[in-house]
């Protein structure tokens, strides 16, 4: 942020950079270099999540061909959207949220001190067999006609929006990845050539080692 301030460093006009770093306040001050950051920072991590989850949804309509032609037929509707409830769910974008506790407290006969570390296990609640019938099969008619539970469905953090530290921009990410699984299916035709397309827990983000590589790509639109 420094470095495009004082000239040192280029960032194109109109890009997130450059705005927020040239961005002053009713008063004309530059913001302070940390909120900047900040702020740069918050433009791109949902940038990192979205094309992550994209991804995904494109493994998904890989590893099981025969939601192509029914997402294809949906056109972005409902359907469309218990697919996407459903990659978001199955695939592990990220295993853990983590936070210290700020005040101590005790929950199900367990203590919690003040500063301790904690960790959310994401995949793991999207995958206990208690909250989810047969957790490693990909099925996305368990969302249909169906609200997800905000404490067991934690893709992008668990329970309310308003009061924790669940992503505010949740509903945006569904809808871009509906208009991906859309574009994939509708508007284009391409192939998979081979590749390395094993996911592992071990990595975070998780990602395959190939990301997704596609060829022979034309428009079907």
């Amino acid at each position: 942020m420094e470095r495009v301030r004082i000239g040192t460093a280029a960032a194109p006009n109109g890009s997130a950079l450059r705005i927020i770093a040239e961005h002053r306040d009713a008063r004309g001050r530059l913001l302070p270099r940390r909120i900047a950051a900040v702020e740069l920072l918050n433009i791109l991590r949902p940038t990192v999540a979205v094309d992550r989850f994209i991804v995904f949804a494109a493994l998904a309509l890989h590893d099981h061909p025969h939601w192509r032609e029914r997402l294809r037929e949906d056109g972005g509707g409902e359907l469309t959207e218990t697919f996407v409830q459903e990659v978001r769910r199955y695939y592990p974008f990220f295993p853990v949220a983590v936070a210290r506790v700020r005040r101590a407290f005790d929950w199900q006969g367990h203590h919690f001190p003040q500063g301790r570390r904690v960790l959310l296990d994401l995949y793991g609640t999207n995958h206990h067999p208690e909250l989810w019938p047969q957790p490693e099969r990909f099925l996305p008619e368990r969302f249909a006609g169906r609200t997800p539970d905000p404490y067991a469905f934690v893709p992008q953090g668990g329970g309310e929006h308003l009061a924790g530290h669940r992503c505010a921009g949740e509903w945006i990410t569904i809808e871009l990845m509906k208009r991906a699984v859309t574009n994939l299916t509708s508007t284009m035709a391409y192939q998979v050539p081979p590749q390395n397309l094993a996911v592992s827990l071990r990595r975070m983000p998780a990602l395959p080692p190939s990301g997704f590589v596609i060829d022979q790509v034309r428009s079907t639109a």
